[in-house]
């Protein structure tokens, strides 16, 4: 008796459960109609989106369905980029590549991978049509449906049922329901007028709300307007429902006609826009009878403010910056002028009125920015931002569109991804790389895309390519204030930052793209992508297009979509959004993506030429790198200072691949080997243009570590693999181009990660990774000599005059010839304090003679005297001879293996500056010798400061910031801090996050956490 009542409960406990599943549930019946496919299937995150798992069935015809019971409330543990209370779905067939989401339902989640999601609710709502995903209607009384599935066990409450369009409430629909199809269906009693429409259904609690356009009537205009545009051409498209109708007129603001043809009911006919507001209206007759189409509007845009122009020249010692060369597009003579001064870096000229301006020339060599702001008669303005260059000699360069600034041609790159700078994988994280950046010798970030992506930006397959939105950071880095932030740090510290951004595309699931597809050719942004295969050379990666008409490149999938730059409009948009993150954020400059793509596509004219024009306008003192061949015959045409029939290219740098793929990567370390190297390096001898930068590089995002091909290529150990690559680190930071890092290269990162090229290359890096100890110091050496000693960063000039850069020209890279074949040496001739870097490409010691007068490889400025002493300071090792003029014949070289060695070759004796030591460990420096608190940099400043602090021992920290009545307006620091330094950023907030007002603060520093300890102070100055 016992038993049988434990079996009835087990039993009871087993039904009972599997009614509350069933209660708690909804049968969905998913339909999708395709034709020609097989193995239909409808995966989600119900079945772990596994397509064998729901197989659907073919109803007859193209009609597939499958009915699942989903949980109510949704996925109970939905991923981070998913939808709380909704399941994610897609469908599957036999052969499909790109899964195709639900075409009648419009919630898709641009999130994650575009999935199409559904409110599982008592009752559910499926399929609510017409909605924004179809086409415009051509009818004013569209047929509604939907699919309502009511909770397991019940049956849905008809009277619950309501339909309201555009306000107006439609009682009594639930007589529309047939509770065996599941299926409403209903049409208004009354036609819609022409026009956008909002549809809500109501089921109990449940509601959802669509829209939809209707442009009912026998002539239609289907193209949409209502956007001001700088196209002047303007292609209008529509439909006429009587097909005896050949002909329709097209009316321009009550008087222009154009005419154009009807065929199969549809036409097309481009007319020209004037300046302002263009209403058109379509005119056709039929049975007699005149009939007029409802109107579509677009605005042109014609810009009629005076273009700032600002020039520099020295002037005794002053310099004279002049708004003489300023024009006007109507002719009007301008004549109130402004000067600004650029708040980092103020020459003492702001708000100056005048056409001119004297100021005292700066004392030391460098880039020196300011502004102009230009006023016609009428009240039309233009700023732009512009610089002059102070060079060593004291003389000063005005620069030219074409030209570099001098910050660029001294580059030394650290390429940041702040998902593997950090384990928080955010912005603020990066942020606190900024100081070491900065102590290993760089001088720019190049950072990684930081702009929305279509799905989560992350570590793996998805490094912040695929952007949906163009002017917003990423939330999974932080907020647009935290990229300020970043950046005013960096500048504080001496550092310009640079950032990725695709000028070649942008994700389809953007919003120009969604639109695109979802209104087709009438689309505004339809002309905004490319849909046309243009021949070009791919780099391997084809062409194809999507089943929208849309192209990309194959090898990078169709989530990445090809921007047309023959596009006025689109061209407009991407130069206001590249302006953006320059004037909003002081960003320095950018690295384009895929920059081949659009120029070869499209050549220079549409993309090069006017955005390098528009953005060195903005600002002319930006830098503007561009992901393609920079060395070799032929690139030299997307250089700024290559010039065909008017059009210029549009960057100051591009990639050197030929070294990278040709000799970086599978160097063999022989004698040959160091000879095809020299003359990769050397490019044949071909200078593309004396503004014409390459960068030089031994690993990168997309590439694989070269631990991991020399490690590979030698079955190595770790410590072999590191000592391999010191040697061709020296050769790139010491020869012509710039050098590029990628982060964790300084450490050895990626030796002995298993898996794909993703994980050695951006997984989180460990900074104390076991390269650090040997790599580290070697970088840091490199980075800083590189800075501090122009002969390693000048570039070939034309100093024949003859227009050209070539042979004919001083060089400045000379090979040196060594007795010992596997030590391979060249040197960079400079105005006394030459340099020459050696290394030894060989695992075992190496001793030889280098002969550094052979074909003069030295040039002074005058010869080289048999007896007259030189210094030879070898900079690793901070070692110093003088020598005789003659012994520079035969100079006696000793490197260990894999060793390195990089002299100047001087009138001086020269010593290299390092800043901070690199340590063994992370973050360790050397001590500082007090307490100090250092003034704000920038001061006055807006909208962020940094400021230093430095700690001779550990000490509590107390760091905030007070107003002029003593109060405290936010606390930067309050932590237990060992001893170093460090740097803090205010960004102008309050701790409650409220902008601070303009004005005078103070900055308090209490050591040890109280006012018994030490106390610094210093005043700050924040101005809006």
């Amino acid at each position: 008796m016992r038993v049988r009542r434990y079996r009835a409960v087990v039993l009871c406990f087993v039904f009972c459960a599997g009614m509350l599943r069933g209660q708690d549930s909804v049968d969905v019946t998913f339909r999708y109609q395709i034709a020609g496919k097989t193995g239909v299937a409808v995966p989600g995150e119900f079945n772990n989106w596994t397509s064998a798992s729901a197989p659907m069935t073919n109803m007859g015809g193209d009609v597939w369905t499958r009915t699942l019971r989903l949980r109510i409330g949704g996925n109970p543990a939905p991923p981070s980029n998913g939808v709380p209370g909704a399941w994610q779905y897609k469908f599957w067939y036999a052969g499909v590549t790109d899964w195709p989401n639900d075409p009648l339902n419009h919630h898709q989640n641009p999130l994650d991978n575009n999935n199409t999601f559904l409110y599982v609710k008592d009752p559910t709502i499926y399929q609510l049509i017409p909605n924004q995903r179809g086409p415009i209607l051509n009818t004013s009384t569209p047929t509604i449906s939907a699919y309502i599935f009511p909770r397991v066990g019940e049956v849905v409450d008809t009277a619950t049922l309501a339909l309201v369009i555009d306000g107006t409430a439609f009682l009594g629909v639930g007589a529309r329901y047939n509770s065996g199809s599941k299926q409403i269906v209903f049409t208004p009693p009354q036609p819609l007028t022409n026009g956008d429409h909002t549809l809500i259904l109501r089921a109990g609690t449940n509601a959802d709300t669509v829209r939809f356009t209707t442009r009912a009537g026998y002539l239609q205009v289907t193209t949409i307007g209502g956007f001001t545009t700088m196209n002047t051409l303007r292609t209008l498209r529509g439909i006429v429902q009587d097909t005896t109708v050949t002909s329709v007129a097209i009316v321009r603001n009550g008087t222009d006609t154009t005419r154009g043809t009807v065929s199969g009911g549809n036409w097309a006919v481009t007319d020209t826009l004037t300046e302002g507001l263009n209403v058109f209206v379509a005119v056709a007759d039929s049975s007699g009878k005149g009939v007029v189409s409802d109107p579509v509007s677009f605005t042109l845009f014609v810009s009629h403010a005076p273009v700032a122009r600002a020039s520099a020249a020295l002037s005794g010692n002053s310099v004279t910056l002049s708004a003489a060369g300023t024009t006007d597009p109507d002719g009007q003579t301008v004549t109130d002028f402004t000067w600004l001064d650029d708040p980092q870096q103020p020459l003492g000229i702001n708000n100056v009125k005048g056409v001119s301006v004297t100021l005292p020339i700066p004392a030391k060599a460098g880039d020196y920015t300011f502004g102009l702001i230009a006023r016609d008669p009428t009240g039309n303005s233009d700023t732009t931002r512009s610089y002059f260059i102070v060079n060593a000699d004291g003389s000063v360069t005005n620069p030219t569109v074409i030209m570099n600034p001098l910050w660029a041609q001294k580059a030394r790159v650290y390429f940041l991804f702040p998902k593997a700078a950090s384990s928080a994988g955010t912005l603020a994280g990066a942020a606190q790389r900024l100081p070491a950046i900065r102590d290993m010798g760089f001088n720019v970030i190049w950072m990684m895309p930081v702009m929305k992506n279509a799905f989560p930006i992350n570590n793996g397959t998805g490094p912040g390519y695929n952007i949906t939105d163009f002017y917003n950071v990423a939330p999974e880095y932080g907020t647009n204030q935290d990229f300020k932030d970043f950046i005013a740090q960096a500048h504080a510290l001496g550092i310009k930052v640079i950032l990725d951004v695709t000028t070649n595309h942008s994700s389809r699931s953007h919003p120009w793209a969604i639109d695109g597809r979802t209104f087709g050719i009438d689309s505004r942004y339809w002309d905004w992508y490319e849909h046309t295969i243009i021949p070009h050379n791919t780099n391997g990666l084809n062409q194809c297009t999507d089943a929208f008409g849309f192209t990309y490149y194959c090898g990078f999938s169709d989530q990445l979509l090809n921007l047309n730059w023959n596009d006025p409009d689109l061209r407009a948009e991407m130069i206001r959004m590249l302006r953006y993150w320059i004037t909003e954020f002081g960003l320095d400059g950018y690295r384009y993506d895929v920059y081949w793509g659009p120029s070869r596509r499209y050549g220079e004219g549409a993309m090069g030429k006017p955005v390098r024009e528009a953005l060195k306008h903005t600002r002319g003192d930006i830098f503007l790198l561009g992901e393609d061949d920079g060395t070799g015959g032929g690139t030299e045409r997307i250089y700024a200072d290559f010039s065909s029939g008017g059009v210029f290219g549009g960057v100051d740098a591009a990639y050197d691949f030929k070294l990278y793929f040709n000799r970086i990567r599978g160097f063999a370390f022989t004698p040959f080997a160091i000879t095809l190297l020299h003359n990769e390096i050397d490019n044949g001898g071909f200078y593309p243009g004396e503004n014409a930068l390459y960068m030089r590089f031994m690993e990168s995002q997309d590439e694989d570590r070269i631990v991991y091909f020399y490690s590979s290529a030698f079955a190595l150990d770790a410590l072999s693999t590191f000592q391999r690559t010191m040697p061709m680190a020296t050769v790139l930071f010491t020869s012509p181009g710039f050098p590029m890092l990628w982060n964790g290269q300084e450490v050895g990162w990626g030796y002995g990660i298993t898996g794909n090229k993703e994980a050695r290359a951006r997984s989180v890096i460990d900074w104390n990774y076991q390269g650090r100890a040997l790599l580290a110091p070697h970088y840091q050496k490199l980075a800083t000599l590189r800075g501090q000693f122009h002969a390693f960063t000048q570039h070939k000039r034309d100093t024949n005059g003859d227009g050209r850069v070539d042979a004919s020209d001083v060089n400045d890279f000379v090979r040196v010839v060594s007795t010992n074949e596997n030590i391979y040496a060249f040197a960079r001739p400079y105005v006394n304090t030459n340099g020459l870097s050696v290394t030894n490409m060989s695992s075992e010691g190496q001793t030889g003679a280098l002969d550094l007068l052979v074909n003069n490889a030295l040039m002074f400025d005058e010869d080289i005297k048999p007896l007259a002493r030189y210094y030879v300071n070898e900079l690793l090792t901070d070692t110093h001879v003088q020598v005789n003029g003659s012994a520079l014949g035969a100079l006696q070289v000793t490197l260990s293996p894999f060793g390195s060695a990089v002299y100047t070759v001087s009138l001086t004796s020269d010593t290299l500056k390092i800043l901070n030591p690199v340590q063994a460990v992370e973050g360790v420096h050397d001590v500082p010798m007090a307490f100090a608190l250092h003034q704000n940099y920038p001061n006055p400043f807006n909208p962020a400061t940094t400021i230093g602090y430095d700690l001779p021992r550990g000490a509590r920290v107390v760091l905030t910031v007070h107003d002029l009545l003593g109060r405290e307006v936010t606390r930067l620091v309050d932590a237990d801090v060992t001893a170093g330094n460090y740097v803090a950023t205010w960004n102008g907030r309050t701790g409650t996050g409220v902008p601070a007002a303009s004005g005078v603060y103070f900055c308090r520093m209490l050591i040890d956490g109280t006012m018994n300890g030490q106390t610094f102070t210093r005043k700050l100055v924040l101005m809006k």
